[in-house]
């Protein structure tokens, strides 16, 4: 997982958390992703998440770039 700074939604602007578990067993870097709104509302991007998957890091996830803002 790398870092990255603060994720905005390309919907409505709104911060997004992201969450990542990864098992590091036999070198494994990919990690099992969460993404959603921090505080829930209004989102016309809302069908679209949470958006969940595998991926070394949250802008490699499958629709990344449909509702992740652009990175800082």
């Amino acid at each position: 997982m790398s870092g990255h700074g603060p994720l905005l939604c390309r919907g409505c602007a709104g911060r997004l958390y992201a969450v990542c578990i990864t098992d590091h067993s036999g070198g494994n870097t990919a990690g099992q992703w969460e993404v959603d709104h921090e505080m829930p509302g209004e989102c016309p991007l809302a069908g679209l998440l949470p958006l969940t998957g595998t991926a070394v890091d949250v802008h490699d996830l499958p629709g990344a770039e449909e509702v992740l803002g652009p990175p800082f």
